[in-house]
């Protein structure tokens, strides 16, 4: 397929246009921290040692959570491609979200399910956790899914067939 692309036929060109630009405010990111070094410190004083023992199976454990409830539910709604999901470090998009474009109804779904499976995968671990680790499962899960439902939230007006695209400053939602 090499020429000039109104030679070729079955050329397909999508053309998104920008319709939102949501960049990452500095103040988001300083609570964003601030919020995590607060249930840090928390668990520090009230329960010692076995608070940072907490904190770090909050944020482990969630993790792994949020990792296996977005696979498990990209086979259900979607044809899964793993390759589009990928691990971010970059507060606050923290954990297991979409590397590449991703339609809006899709981020909203994956959101719904991982929201409330989460809190149903943290309530199975309730006769075996202590109370620091119940508290920092919860709060840790919360803390990471706080950014993507105010995006969610900011969002809730737009065309559902809208695609998304995450980068580290900045939200963009692109509709055709």
């Amino acid at each position: 397929m090499r020429g000039k692309l109104a030679e070729q036929e079955k050329a397909t060109i999508y053309q998104y246009q920008l319709i939102q630009k949501i960049t990452v405010r500095e103040e988001l990111l300083r609570s964003h921290i601030c919020v995590i070094a607060i249930l840090a410190i928390f668990l520090l004083l009230m329960y010692r040692v076995d608070g940072a023992i907490a904190l770090g199976y909050g944020l482990l454990g969630t993790q792994i959570i949020h990792y296996f409830i977005i696979r498990l539910t990209l086979i259900r709604v979607d044809e899964p491609d793993y390759r589009r999901w990928g691990w971010r470090v970059m507060t606050p998009w923290i954990g297991y979200i979409p590397t590449a474009n991703i339609q809006l109804e899709l981020f909203r779904r994956l959101h719904r399910h991982l929201f409330w499976l989460g809190l149903c995968a943290i309530g199975v671990f309730y006769p075996w956790a202590n109370e620091g680790t119940m508290i920092s499962l919860i709060m840790c899960h919360l803390w990471l899914l706080v950014p993507r439902m105010l995006l969610i939230r900011r969002l809730r007006k737009a065309k559902r067939d809208g695609v998304l695209r995450i980068t580290a400053t900045d939200v963009s939602f692109y509709h055709r």
